[in-house]
């Protein structure tokens, strides 16, 4: 069975009702920052001590109105709703990174509105239903495909297939320096690098080519899901080069290689390493 929401090592059906009061309550008391990219941008980052990760929802204002690039939990997805309603500003259009639960769960909070989504969308779905039932799913009324594209008032968005985490990944470009990436890279709750994590139907070389593609693009930000946002050329460089090497290292050697020969730093600089078993089973 997959992973807890695509990143936990225990199954989502072996979860009580009360192991899920307890995740709730612990998310209510989540650290919030929001933080103002450029005029109209938004980040919205949630730390809570007791996730694996940060959550981090960006938001796109153009006067009463927003579009948002994922939801997160419910839970932060009120906060986020509350916020923008105290301003006079309601939600219109969501964009789905891909479809896993800790970013999509939060969708049926804003509901009535448009929600785009990777047009491979459907085999996340499904096993977001059986992971995480507990919570509402709602389907995207429009489908993206590579190279499509959305006006949002000043904001004019390009999307890019970018599958290899999961099966339904989207890279957005913002602007021409800023793009949003899934979770082709995550960083910790400390900022720090994490292992990539192949969900079920992704594989590592969509991961890689992926990857690749973000490099060809040379944005000076990119906001990442889980962990805000990485500044500066050769700071984003650095991490996707990190990234490749793990997942050449790991496929090329069909997994045979102990993990420290599969990092470009010492195994020290890294969190999560127990994603790695998990990737090793998508090698077959």
């Amino acid at each position: 069975m997959e992973c807890l929401e695509g990143h936990s090592i225990t199954p989502a059906c072996a979860r009580s009702e009360l192991d899920l009061k307890v995740i709730i309550m612990s998310r209510n008391k989540a650290k919030t920052k929001k933080t103002k990219v450029i005029e109209n941008l938004y980040l919205y980052e949630f730390i809570d001590e007791d996730a694996i990760l940060p959550d981090t929802i960006t938001v796109m204002v153009q006067g009463s109105r927003a579009l948002l690039i994922d939801t997160a939990y419910p839970e932060y997805a009120e906060h986020v709703k509350k916020d923008l309603e105290e301003q006079g500003i309601s939600v219109e259009i969501i964009i789905l990174s891909h479809y896993h639960s800790d970013h999509v769960s939060g969708c049926a909070v804003f509901t009535p509105c448009e929600i785009y989504a990777g047009e491979h969308f459907e085999h996340s779905y499904n096993n977001c239903r059986i992971w995480e039932p507990g919570y509402t799913y709602v389907k995207p009324q429009h489908l993206i495909k590579d190279g499509d594209s959305l006006s949002f008032g000043d904001f004019e968005l390009e999307f890019l297939y970018a599958p290899g985490h999961s099966p339904c990944g989207v890279i957005t470009k913002i602007t021409e320096r800023i793009v949003h990436i899934g979770d082709l890279i995550m960083m910790s709750k400390n900022n720090r690098a994490v292992l990539p994590f192949i969900a079920d139907g992704g594989n590592f070389a969509g991961h890689i080519q992926s990857l690749e593609l973000l490099k060809k693009i040379e944005p000076e930000i990119v906001v990442v899901p889980h962990g805000g946002r990485i500044e500066n050329k050769e700071n984003i460089e650095k991490e996707i080069e990190d990234r490749i090497y793990y997942l050449e290292q790991t496929s090329s050697a069909m997994g045979t290689l102990p993990l420290p020969a599969c990092l470009k730093e010492n195994i020290s600089a890294y969190d999560h390493l127990e994603f790695h078993d998990t990737n090793l089973t998508r090698l077959f």
